[in-house]
């Protein structure tokens, strides 16, 4: 009988460390979008809009390796204007910054009027789809599938059907 209770306690603890990595690590599903309102796009994009641009792609969604502690890094490449922004995602949510990110782990290249479009757009996520497969956006994917999956990635990828 106690060896029965021992397998039964010892599955359901395993269960828990799942559904704990699945719901909080791999594909965060409790975490909430961050309040705050969408600063005003003059032509070229500023550090401030592309920070509520990840936001609305799901960068809130993302952590730092739990394995390390790196934390997740976003480049955006605005093509026209050659301007790169880096988002940081830590615990406290996306920070943004001019400049190339480096060694990040995704890239987003797009053109400022397709920037535009995108910023505007009722559903940015979406947009970022009918974009990419427009050609006009360019969504690189720079490190492997277990750091990504480690830093929550798997909840934008899943959004973004892609």
């Amino acid at each position: 009988m106690r060896m029965k209770l021992n397998a039964v306690n010892a599955v359901l603890a395993v269960l828990v460390i799942v559904a704990y990595v699945w719901f909080f690590v791999i594909s965060p599903t409790f975490v909430f979008k961050p309040a705050g309102e969408k600063p005003p796009l003059f032509g070229v994009p500023v550090a401030d809009n592309v920070n509520w641009m990840v936001t609305e792609l799901g960068a809130y969604k993302l952590h730092p390796n739990l394995i390390g502690g790196e934390p997740a890094l976003i480049e955006v490449y605005v093509t026209d204007v050659k301007k790169s922004f880096t988002t940081v995602v830590a615990y406290d949510g996306p920070k943004t910054g001019a400049g190339p990110a480096i060694n990040p782990d995704m890239r987003i290249s797009l053109s400022t009027d397709d920037f535009t479009r995108l910023y505007n757009a009722g559903d940015v996520m979406k947009e970022t789809v009918v974009l990419y497969k427009e050609g006009k956006a360019k969504i690189e994917i720079l490190k492997d599938t277990a750091t990504l999956t480690a830093k929550g990635y798997k909840a934008i990828y899943d959004a973004l059907g892609m």
